[in-house]
């Protein structure tokens, strides 16, 4: 249930593939006029709509309806061959389906990276989020604050790891995790067309769960991001308290920043 006692509507859309889409509605009372305040979110990799519930649930008390979109091989959405624009397309489908009226998009992990292509691709979009949607190490410079001689052998036993843990992944999703490993952050970002935030965890929860020289590793990428997005003009960087995961530990917190950036929906009518 929301907090406005109402239940969100589980839904099945066509699109590239069948997708798994959760609509928390919108605010009963919302008054004409301004913004409809329509919000696409995306979970991250291996994500589900559940993880989006209570920052939703949030989102629709201040009058704005999210609407979460489970990407291909995610969740109750069928599988199919990941590229970047099949799953800009399939979010596209979401949106005509539902009727949304220029909906911002949200992102964490993969839904990230995605918000960011949105991005690039719906300049009247009002705003796309991604939260920590950046790829893995692929360059010997991108650790260059890691303590080593040896950067390239880093990044080859990174990519040796990630390339290990796949074997078993369903086709989709591993073909997902491999696009965001072959990421271009900064041609991503760069070329967005409509205002975008990066938010950038202050720490971070995969370090903690890789082999610790792995660990070191990531950490180190991780400073090459944030110097490195740091540099795109197009969009702003932001660095927000916690882990990776803290849409889902404080969604009070995120729900808060997201309504300070997102433009304000039409405002509820008194009761």
């Amino acid at each position: 249930m929301t907090d406005l006692g109402l239940a969100p509507a589980d839904l099945i859309v066509a699109a590239g593939t069948p997708l798994g889409v959760r609509d928390h509605g919108r605010h009963p009372r919302l008054g004409d006029g301004g913004w409809s305040g329509d919000v696409l979110l995306v979970p991250g990799a291996r994500g589900t709509a559940d993880e989006w519930d209570a920052a939703a649930a949030l989102l629709r008390g201040l009058g704005y309806r999210p609407v979460v979109v489970e990407p291909r091989g995610h969740g109750r959405s069928g599988a199919g061959d990941w590229s970047w624009p099949a799953v800009v397309a399939d979010l596209e489908a979401v949106a005509r389906a539902l009727d949304l009226d220029r909906p911002a998009v949200v992102g964490r992990g993969l839904g990230g990276a995605i918000a960011a292509f949105w991005a690039g691709a719906h300049p009247e979009c009002p705003l796309a989020v991604s939260i920590d949607g950046y790829g893995n190490p692929t360059r010997p410079e991108q650790l260059a604050s890691l303590p080593d001689d040896d950067p390239a052998a880093r990044v080859a036993e990174f990519s040796a790891f990630l390339a290990a843990a796949l074997q078993d992944v369903p086709a989709t999703l591993s073909q997902a995790l491999r696009a965001v490993e072959d990421l271009d952050v900064l041609a991503l970002h760069g070329a967005v067309l409509a205002p975008t935030v990066v938010l950038l965890s202050s720490e971070s929860d995969l370090a903690d769960v890789l082999p610790a020289e792995l660990g070191l590793v990531w950490l180190a990428y991780l400073d090459w991001v944030r110097g490195a997005l740091a540099t795109v003009p197009q969009i702003e960087v932001m660095t927000i308290p916690g882990s990776n995961d803290a849409y889902l530990s404080n969604p009070e917190q995120l729900a808060g920043v997201l309504a300070e950036l997102l433009p304000a929906p039409a405002a509820p009518l008194p009761a």
